[in-house]
Order: C-alpha cells, then structure tokens, then sequence
C-alpha cells in the first residue's frame, strides 16, 4: 500500500496515527476518544472527489459558534447556504463543503468545524471568503465565525504532500469528542455529494 505520510519524512508531525484511505496510507489527528471512520471516509471523498475537477484546490477551516443550542441544523445551513452562494457568484465555479455539530463540555451550547473547498486557480487566499462570512454573520443572527490560525491550504491532485497536510487538519473534525448529546433528528454532519469528473491514481 502506497503511503502518503512518506512525504512527511523530512518532518515531524505531532499526535498522529495511522489510516488506510483510497488504497493510501495516511497520518490523522490521534486522540483519546479515538475517530469517526465514518466521517474521516467522508472528509476524506469529498476532497478527492472535488480534486478530480480541478488543478488546483484552495481550501478553508472555519469554526461557528452559537449563542444558543438548537435542536435543528437551521442556522449552520442557513450561513453555508449565504457563504457557498455568493463564491459560486464570484468566482464561477463549483463550491464543496462540509461541518460537523459537536457540544460544549462546559455550557452545553453546540458549535460546529467546516472547511470549504474552492478553485484554486480563482482563489490564492481566504480574504474574499472571510469578507462573505463576515456578511453572513450579519444577516444570521446569533452566530460567530472563526478562522483558526493558517487556515488555508492549497492543494494538487498529483501532490501527495498537500493532500496529506489538509487531510490531517481536516481530520480534527473526525474525533468521537464533544459530539455526543445530540438532539434527536439532528444531523450530526453534512458533506457536499461530489461526482468523479474522473478516475486517476493519486501519484507524487
């Protein structure tokens, strides 16, 4: 089996473990509470399927949070809804995404991890994305967003190294931790259904 954390050789990277994803071995987050095959399976389609159509991928970690807990996913959809909307307006071209829900340990509130993907060739780096969140937040009310610190990554299908490194961060969004008590009926993710534009190995 292929294994892409080879290219991490020349560096350390912290708390890992190892997984098996698209016939690849890959470094993810380690914790205590373990993973979420399930979800890492879809972080990780979602990405490779999106890589499929185009040279490039820009993508972006965000974080929201609510003032209140919900028992519905209204206000997340409702700011990705405003979010992918008006990039797919500026920059003509597809927009994928995913979130998942988790809770607070402390006060119980629930927030949510999400990261977009987004052309590459149309987008160096996350200012125009920021700017729309930031309007999104003003027409939802009762959200904050966050851009974690270096929250861009610029990804290419043919380059194992960039995929490795925006998977493990994307992995954080995998942990079995703090996404437990969520209301019944509730989602407790959401990933954009990508189609294949094409079927290729991923090769350095």
């Amino acid at each position: 089996m292929p294994l892409a954390s080879k290219c991490y050789q020349s560096s350390v990277i912290p708390n890992t473990v190892d997984v098996s994803l698209g016939g690849y071995g890959w470094k993810v987050m380690n914790f205590a509470e373990g993973i979420d095959s399930n979800i890492l399976n879809k972080i990780y389609n979602c990405l490779t399927a999106y890589l499929t159509w185009h040279s490039k991928v820009f993508m972006i970690r965000f974080d929201i949070s609510l003032y209140d807990s919900p028992s519905n996913n209204k206000t997340i959809e409702k700011v990705i809804r405003c979010i992918t909307s008006k990039q797919k307006k500026h920059y003509k071209s597809k927009v994928a995404y995913g979130w998942v829900r988790e809770i607070n340990s402390t006060d119980m509130k629930c927030h949510y991890h999400g990261f977009i993907l987004l052309d590459g060739q149309k987008v160096r780096h996350s200012k125009t994305t920021f700017d729309i969140a930031m309007h999104a937040r003003s027409l939802v009310i009762d959200t904050n967003i966050h851009f974690p610190k270096h929250c861009g990554y610029m990804i290419q299908p043919k380059d194992l190294t960039s995929i490795q490194a925006a998977l493990y961060r994307l992995s954080y969004l995998a942990k079995n931790a703090t996404k437990h008590n969520k209301p019944l009926g509730a989602k407790g993710f959401q990933f954009s259904r990508i189609k294949t534009k094409s079927i290729s190995e991923l090769t350095e």
